[in-house]
This record gives C-alpha cells, structure tokens and sequence, in this order.
C-alpha cells in the first residue's frame, strides 16, 4: 500500500472512531434523559400518591369527627358553645364545631361541620351534616286526662286541673269524644292547689252535682288517632316507637325513682305500694302495651301514662289507682276507663309536662336526608 492510501485509509477510520463516538455520547444523553425524566415522573407520582393518601387521611379525620360530633349531640341533645378538638392514632387531627337552629314544635336543625387535617398538616378535609333534634312527646296533652270512649259508669276519676287548658285561666281537667256522666263521689275535679290542700273533694270545679267547663266531654275536636297526637307515629306503626324505648319490659316490677327516657311495657303493669317513679325534673313517659295498669297505695308517678290498646285486642282494660297514688303529669287512654270500677288520678304538674318535652332523655336525634356534603 502507497503512503497515499494508508494515509486515506487512516481518514476513513477516524471518521468512523468519530461517528461511533459522538452516536455513544448521543445515547448517552438520551439515556441520561430518559433517566431525568423517569425519575421526575416517579417522584411525581410519589408526590401525587403520598397526597392522596395524606387526602384521604384527612378525609377520614373529618369524617371521624363528625362521628364524634354526633356522639356530643346524643349524649347532650344540644351544641356546645365551644368547638370540639381531637386526634386519631395516626397523628391525624379534627377540629367541630356546630350552629344549632330553633324550629316550631320544640325542635332544633343542628349543623355540625367537622375539618380533618392529615397527620403531616400538608392536606385537610371539611364535611358537614345536619341532624333534627325532637322530642318523643309531639303535643303536650292539654288536659291531665284525656280518654277515648270516655268512662262507664262504674269508673270514677279525681283530677286536679291545668289551668290553663282551655286558655288563660280557663281550667281543663278530662278530655274525651264521648258523653260523661258524673253519677259518683269519685267523679270529681279540682284546682291544683285544693288538691294539695286535701280539699279535692269539697272544692270541685265539677262533681256529681255539676259538670263544670272544664269536662270537655262528646268533643268534635277530639283526635282520631290518639297514639298519633301524642308522638307523630301512626298507631298502626307503633314498633316505630317501640324501637326507640329506652327500656322494654313485660311488667313495672323494676320501676322506681331512678326510672328514665321512654318506657314500654308489654302486658300488665303493677307498680307496688309507696313507689315513687321517676321525679319531677326527669319525668317518664311509660307506654303500657294491651295490659292494665295497677298502682297500689302511695304510689307518685312523675310523667305520661299512656294505656294504649292495638285495635286487633280483645282485651278488657282498665286503670286503677289505690288510696293516695296519683299520676303528676298526664294519663292518656285510647280505650275506655272504668270497665272494672277503677280509679284514675291525674294532678297536673307544669314543670312535669314542660320537661317531658325538654328533657334530654326524651329527645331523640334524626339526620337529615342528603344533608351529608364535603367541601
């Protein structure tokens, strides 16, 4: 080979050495590139799962404390003035606080919002949701006695009045949709305070004598449904309300000063001599189920005696209270009294009646359909 050609030969591999080179350092920079990005979408997406997560956690702080809201409102049935703090045991944090708003009927529209953060602080959640607070008892019964059916002539009744029941000073002691006639010396009412004088009897509003205003007896305006007017439930839907009885029981062996809430009883009740059930700040309402109702002497029940009877029974009920038992609230019957020659006493306590309302033990907390919402 001449000088000439090895020298060109020379040339062509050293602009071989060069492309072979500079195509290396090409896919080197590509491959570097490719890394850069790889890894930048990587840690993207780290950053984009570790929000989500942190997200989530803080949506299930939020959620955890409306949950714990919730338990607030059910334990006190109202809002505290304060917001409410807590934390969860991944280090996650929540912060409720609540608005509460007077409704008609003794009823309150509590909106309680919850805001969750996660437990590094980078994310936080806030949902809300509204609940109705609501008394068990919808209408306080005007009248210490109300009777469908009235009474047969053999029942007698003592009854010191509410004031107030028909109006301002226009007393109303028994309310029933049928004809009453006072044919006995038990068939009387009274105010409230010769009640408790003792002079019941010699100090009538009516007795056997004269059947005064304040028996609104063959009344029009008498409810159809009585188990309806007092508790907004159907009297054909009643396991509604008996699925929110604080207490169920077959008999009133157990009922004592310490009795509270909504009581129901399926069968007869019997409460013993010198008993005194539940008390005037935290009275009871006591749903007595197809079953009689038997106080022996001395008993002072505080609250609403309801002897409520299924329309399918065949049963021949009554109420009757011995020497010196009275009710201090209200007695309401959907059937008729004195079938057996009982005896119903009823005295008529305002603070009894207004805390049969506004008592937390009778309230019961509800939520509001599609109210739940995140923000």
């Amino acid at each position: 080979m001449n000088k000439q050609g090895y020298k060109n030969n020379i040339s062509v591999k050293n602009q071989k050495g060069a492309a072979i080179l500079l195509t290396v350092v090409l896919l080197l920079v590509m491959v570097t590139l490719v890394t850069l990005y790889t890894g930048k979408i990587q840690s993207f997406e780290h950053q984009i799962l570790l929000n989500t997560q942190n997200q989530k956690w803080a949506q299930a702080s939020a959620n955890a404390g409306l949950n714990q809201g919730l338990a607030v409102l059910n334990s006190h049935k109202l809002w505290p003035d304060s917001e409410i703090t807590g934390s969860l045991g991944d280090n996650s944090t929540f912060v409720i606080t609540g608005v509460s708003e007077d409704l008609l009927d003794k009823r309150q529209l509590v909106t309680i919002q919850a805001i969750g953060t996660s437990a590094d602080g980078l994310a936080k959640a806030t949902v809300a949701q509204q609940y109705l607070v609501y008394p068990i008892l919808f209408n306080l019964p005007s009248a210490p006695l109300i009777v469908k059916q009235g009474f047969s002539t053999d029942g007698q009744f003592e009854i010191a009045a509410n004031p107030d029941g028909l109006g301002a000073a226009a007393p109303l002691s028994l309310w029933t949709d049928e004809m009453i006639t006072l044919t006995g010396t038990l068939h009387h009412s009274c105010a409230v305070n010769a009640f408790n004088a003792g002079n019941c009897s010699s100090n009538t509003y009516s007795d056997h004598n004269l059947k005064h205003t304040d028996i609104s007896d063959g009344s029009m305006t008498f409810p159809i449904d009585l188990f309806s007017y007092l508790f907004n439930v159907p009297a054909g839907e009643w396991k509604q309300l008996q699925e929110q009885a604080d207490f169920v029981f077959t008999d009133c062996d157990s009922l004592d000063v310490g009795s509270w809430g909504l009581i129901w009883i399926n069968g007869d009740c019997e409460v013993a001599a010198s008993t005194f059930v539940a008390h005037e700040t935290a009275p009871v309402i006591l749903i007595v189920f197809d079953g009689n109702v038997e106080f022996q002497s001395d008993v002072v029940f505080y609250g609403l005696l309801f002897a409520f009877k299924p329309h399918n029974s065949i049963k021949v009920l009554d109420i009757n209270m011995h020497t010196d038992s009275a009710v201090l609230g209200a007695v309401v019957s959907n059937y008729q009294l004195g079938t057996k020659n009982g005896l119903t006493r009823v005295v008529f306590d305002e603070d009894v009646m207004a805390n049969l309302q506004s008592h937390k033990s009778l309230k019961r907390i509800a939520s509001v359909p599609g109210s739940w919402h995140d923000f």
